[in-house]
Parts: C-alpha cells; sequence; structure tokens
C-alpha cells in the first residue's frame, strides 16, 4: 500500500489543527477575532508539513511509523468532530476532552501497526 499520500495530508491535517488551536486560544484574552490569526497560521504551517513529509520525510523508513502516527492523530480529530456534528446525541459525549485522547490513542496504536508490519508500508 503506497501511505505516502495517506500521510502527507494526514500530517498536514494534524499541523493545521494543533496550531490553529494553540495560536487561537494563546491570542483569546488579548485579540477579540483570534481565530482570524490562528487559522491562517495553522494553514501556513499545514503546507509546511505536508510538504516536508512529501518530499523530504517519507524517504526514511524509520520515520514512517511516526508520520503515519501523527496522521491517525489529525483523522481521528476529524473522525471525532464529524460524529459530534451528524449525530445529535454523540454531542454530548464528544468533546475536546474526550476527542483528544482518543485521537492520541489511534495514533500511538497506528504507529505500532506500522512499526510492526513496516513491509506493508512503503
Amino acid at each position: 500500500m503506497n501511505a505516502r499520500p495517506i500521510a502527507t495530508i494526514g500530517v498536514a491535517l494534524t499541523a493545521f489543527l494543533v496550531v490553529a488551536a494553540v495560536f487561537t486560544e494563546a491570542l483569546a484574552a488579548q485579540i477579540a477575532f483570534s481565530a482570524l490569526v490562528g487559522l491562517p497560521a495553522g494553514l501556513a504551517a499545514g503546507v509546511v508539513a505536508g510538504a516536508a513529509v512529501r518530499t523530504r520525510l517519507w524517504r526514511s523508513p524509520s520515520a514512517r511509523p511516526a508520520l503515519l502516527g501523527i496522521a491517525a492523530f489529525g483523522y481521528a480529530l476529524l473522525v471525532a468532530a464529524a460524529v459530534s456534528y451528524a449525530v445529535p446525541p454523540a454531542r454530548d459525549l464528544v468533546s475536546v476532552a474526550t476527542a483528544v485522547p482518543f485521537a492520541a490513542v489511534c495514533a500511538v496504536g497506528v504507529g505500532l501497526l506500522a512499526r510492526r508490519y513496516p513491509e506493508r508500508v512503503n
């Protein structure tokens, strides 16, 4: 399986989500519309991270499990947000306090599986 595009998009998504959230929360007390700063910063970080994975980082086979784990973190957060949005009874259950640990468990699981079966990830 060619996991390079999956890792590239996932790492870019993770970088976007993390940087946008950190900038937005850090500037929330000083700037009323802190998301106007956080979202472009997250977008820039996502583009840079995705380009780095696509052009350089994927060449190292030892880095692939970590890259896939980071990608899984972003995908899991996206799934948690989609479930929270699409399934009204789940809105009370899905929050940042539950989505981030869920994403972390997914990231560790994918990273360990990719490390265990490196021949399946090229």
